[in-house]
């Protein structure tokens, strides 16, 4: 018995063998599927885990590019603004007169747009426009200075001059004004000169006298050193014409008039002896000129 068993042991054990293998293969064959049903779930799971990424990635780019090209959109934008701002404050600076503004603006148009061509033709529209402005302004103040000329007020031609000079020195006309005054001056003396000894000529005591006084401002110490004789006898005369005049009028008992021409006698030649006669009697004769007065008035 034992022999047998012995014998036919081997082949017990590999049918044994065999269904156990039959046993765990049937056994393990639903849980390999399940592992192989899971694992190729999970590489599914991961590969649309992977392609969500990678959809969202190409995404985003796109989103980056796209920010991107709108920041260089509203950057063009803005620039073209800033471009069109900046002309438009250059023509108000044109229109205000305002030239160092406008050519300051024009700098920084070309310094920050790298626009030199159109800096360049804003540089000739603003050198062109303060051209004519100067000009007008200029011709406007030599057309006052003229009439001053005329009036031969020297004092204020000299102050206009000087204040022109200051604003436009650049320019010809202006700096022609002191010729031009010293011209005006010189044939205006001459004129007097002429005129005044016409009036000596005629005995014309009056306007001598008056035409004198012009003179005085013009005539240097030479000048009225030679014409110094004539102009005694001027004065002379004029002297003794006033005092046959304040003498007829106290004679003829003509107050206010003897008041007048007494005053004048005073004023005019104050250190003569006949004023001093006339002032001793000034007050008498006012005291009557007031009556007098007083009595056309009732």
């Amino acid at each position: 018995m034992a022999t047998i068993i012995h014998d036919f042991e081997p082949g017990i054990l590999i049918a044994c063998f065999g269904l156990a293998v039959t046993i765990a293969g049937a056994v393990l064959q639903p849980l390999t599927a399940v592992r192989f049903q899971q694992a190729s779930d999970a590489s599914w799971r991961y590969e649309q885990v992977r392609g969500a990424i990678e959809n969202q990635r190409q995404q985003l780019e796109a989103i980056r590019e796209s920010v991107a090209l709108s920041d260089a959109a509203k950057q063009i934008a803005y620039r073209h603004k800033d471009r069109e701002a900046l002309r438009h404050a250059i023509r108000e600076d044109i229109d205000k007169n305002d030239y160092e503004a406008a050519y300051w603006l024009t700098s920084e148009m070309e310094r920050r747009f790298g626009s030199k061509q159109e800096s360049a033709q804003f540089r000739d529209i603003i050198e062109s426009s303060r051209r004519k402005f100067i000009e007008t302004e200029v011709r406007e103040a030599l057309t006052h200075f003229d009439l001053l000329l005329k009036r031969f007020d020297w004092a204020a031609c000299y102050r206009e001059m000087e204040q022109l000079m200051k604003m436009f020195s650049f320019h010809p006309d202006i700096q022609r004004l002191p010729e031009r005054v010293q011209n005006a001056r010189d044939t205006h003396k001459r004129a007097l000169l002429k005129e005044w000894k016409d009036a000596v000529s005629r005995d014309d005591v009056d306007r001598s006298v008056e035409l004198l006084k012009q003179l005085d401002q013009y005539l240097t110490p030479g000048e009225a050193e030679g014409y110094k004789e004539i102009a005694r006898d001027v004065f002379k005369k004029r002297l003794q014409q006033l005092g046959v005049q304040f003498a007829l009028h106290v004679s003829d008992k003509n107050w206010p008039e003897a008041a007048r021409i007494g005053q004048q006698i005073i004023d005019e030649f104050p250190n003569a002896r006949i004023a001093a006669e006339v002032r001793d009697r000034m007050p008498i004769i006012r005291e009557k000129a007031t009556q007098a007065g007083s009595a056309v008035a009732i």
